[in-house]
């Protein structure tokens, strides 16, 4: 423990009972896991009877290499499901499981779907999907089916997936097997039911060390209180300002009212960044302080100012020269010596990349797809193209079959070409998302259909858009390894750039305007912000999609940041967006007043119009 600092040592000396680190960006919170696991080690801990739970197998394995020699070879290191399998494995017979039972791979639920007969349209989304998420929300078939009762007709899908979700049910448990979504709802129920499992827990396991708590959903949170009931106490890592996935399940209120499952539970909190600049802690802090499902909290930077590591907010009159501004400043960045794999361009959605891409490519930077689908390649792409073509011709086809509304558009607008058409066929696939899409899916299949619009409407006719899709699908990208990363927020955490660029920071994408919980989309953007070791430029348009866009409200909110940490130094749209206002629902006070390093003392400005600094 000698080389972390006082705020990991107490957190990883916690003497006994539940606790929870609250640890921001890039404040060491491996670093504090792994001097936990020694600290208890230390203290007479058998290793085998300390688990630690990550949420990815990247994370396990990580964390087992730092451990090296100290986590011996069968530890109970690893993820949810995989050690819910472990225990399943161990106590198959209580769980009434065959010996050799399988755990289904999506290939394998698909065959089991085949076996039983059922067709299913994947236009209606993956049916594996749908049932895993009612699974993980603890919704049985009996309850799916009452709750799609009385659905639109747009929705229907969802009532027959009801059914199927009942017959795949019975039969996976004829056949005593179980599939990827069973696992922790399974190990929950045997650990917190079954005597002999219990008193395996009670005499094994004292410590149970628990990765990113804030992203647990209301199954995973079960499984650990049915470990605490058995003796183990729950040491949890997490970070309520970094949770994104409320739209899988995750709920923030889980971290923020912690002690409320885990009783006398003990709050740490480390703030001390090694990653960010002061000015961009300064800024991050000044936005995420507005939420107020939080713990309030304010990192502090670990090193001085740098002259230029600030927050740039760029503005521009279109999403074509976004790009090309953001394309010609990496190549001057790369250029100076940068190197490529050091510089990060972020998004909310990948509807704003196919002008990035091409800006890219044109401009000879190389790019990788590390963490965002290829929009080219995406399904709602290719169903606005052949749309616009069955349009165009005057025939009903495979994509106007799918609703009523993209029929009546072939009927009323046959022969059009895509100038006039495109508007409305980019609304009509973006406002019929497959059935049982998720919300996140749902947003995204919105915003790419719109933006296919958008770039086929400058087409003369749909044959040569659907042309361009193609051609563009099937070009290669750099394969990462020195290649500016191209990803979305959600994908970035956890991941950190000498350069960060997040662009689209519009007022429908950022907060999106599907998404009802502003603070979630504001931790996006604290997310995004706190990836970066140097500088960051945020950079919207005024146009987008082939419509009039307004600034985010999240850039209103930023210019109450200390003087300095957030500049404005132009871009092609012009002045500032006076008519930026901060987001709705602000938090009850103002940031506490604080120093920056190397920077101006804080001056509140909440609620004013964005102001360059130097310009008040």
């Amino acid at each position: 423990m000698a080389r972390i600092n006082r705020e990991q040592a107490a957190a990883a000396s916690h003497p006994s009972g539940h606790a929870l680190v609250l640890a921001g960006p890039g404040t060491g919170k491996t670093s504090t896991l792994v001097a936990r696991h020694a600290f208890l080690r230390s203290r007479g801990r058998d290793p085998l009877g300390i688990m630690a739970v990550t949420f990815t197998q990247k994370a396990a394995e990580e964390l087992k290499a730092r451990l090296g020699s100290k986590a011996p070879s069968d530890s109970w290191i690893g993820t949810f499901h995989s050690l819910s399998a472990r225990f399943l494995k161990r106590f198959h017979a209580e769980a009434g499981l065959r010996r050799n039972f399988k755990i289904l791979d999506p290939s394998g639920q698909r065959q089991l779907i085949a076996d039983l007969g059922i067709r299913w349209d994947s236009d209606d989304g993956d049916l594996t999907d749908i049932i895993g998420r009612w699974k993980d929300a603890l919704v049985d078939p009996a309850e799916a089916a009452v709750r799609s009762i009385g659905i639109s007709d747009g929705q229907a899908p969802l009532r027959l997936a009801a059914e199927h979700y009942a017959a795949y049910e019975e039969e996976l448990a004829r056949r005593g097997d179980l599939d990827f979504a069973d696992l922790v709802r399974k190990a929950w129920k045997l650990i917190a039911e079954t005597d002999a499992v219990g008193e395996f827990i009670a005499s094994r396991f004292t410590d149970i060390l628990v990765d990113e708590f804030q992203d647990v959903n209301r199954v995973q949170v079960e499984l650990l209180m049915a470990l605490a009931a058995r003796g183990a106490s729950i040491w949890a890592v997490a970070d309520d300002d970094q949770a994104l996935y409320g739209w899988r399940g995750g709920d923030v209120r889980l971290t923020v009212n912690f002690s409320d499952r885990f009783k006398g539970a003990r709050s740490y909190t480390l703030v001390e960044n090694y990653r960010c600049d002061p000015a961009i802690l300064a800024a991050a802090n000044t936005l995420i302080a507005r939420n107020r499902t939080r713990v309030r909290k304010s990192l502090k930077a670990a090193r001085p100012h740098k002259p230029g590591n600030v927050v740039r907010v760029r503005a521009f009159r279109t999403d074509r020269e976004e790009a090309d501004w953001i394309a010609a400043e990496l190549r001057r960045m790369i250029g100076a010596g940068t190197r490529p794999q050091d510089i990060s361009i972020l998004f909310r959605t990948a509807s704003v990349t196919p002008m990035i891409q091409q800006a890219l490519e044109a401009a000879g930077v190389p790019f990788a797809l590390t963490g965002a689908s290829n929009f080219w390649e995406m399904p709602e792409v290719r169903m606005v193209a052949d749309l616009l073509v069955e349009i165009e011709r005057g025939a009903a086809g495979e994509v106007a079959s799918r609703s009523r509304i993209a029929r009546d558009l072939v009927s009323t607008m046959a022969g059009s070409k895509p100038g006039d058409a495109a508007p409305a066929v980019g609304r009509a696939v973006g406002e019929t998302p497959p059935a049982g899409s998720s919300s996140e899916r749902a947003s995204l299949w919105a915003d790419t259909a719109e933006a296919a619009a958008a770039i086929a409407a400058s087409h003369a006719d749909s044959a040569s858009f659907r042309d361009h899709v193609s051609v563009m699908a099937s070009r290669n990208v750099s394969d990462g390894a020195d290649a500016v990363a191209i990803s979305t927020i959600h994908s970035s955490k956890g991941l950190e750039w000498s350069h960060v660029v997040i662009a689209g920071c519009e007022s429908s994408l950022m907060p999106h305007h599907r998404n009802k919980d502003v603070e979630e989309e504001r931790r996006l953007l604290y997310v995004g912000l706190t990836r970066s070791k140097g500088a960051v430029d945020l950079t919207f348009s005024r146009a987008r999609f082939g419509r009039g866009q307004n600034p985010s409200p999240f850039l209103a909110e930023l210019a109450s940041s200390p003087k300095g940490a957030v500049v404005w130094p132009g871009g092609d749209g012009g002045e500032a967006p006076a008519a930026a206002q901060p987001a709705a629902r602000p938090a009850p006070t103002a940031p506490t007043a604080t120093t920056v390093k190397g920077l101006a003392t804080y001056r509140k400005r909440g609620g004013r119009s964005l102001v360059p600094p130097g310009e008040e």
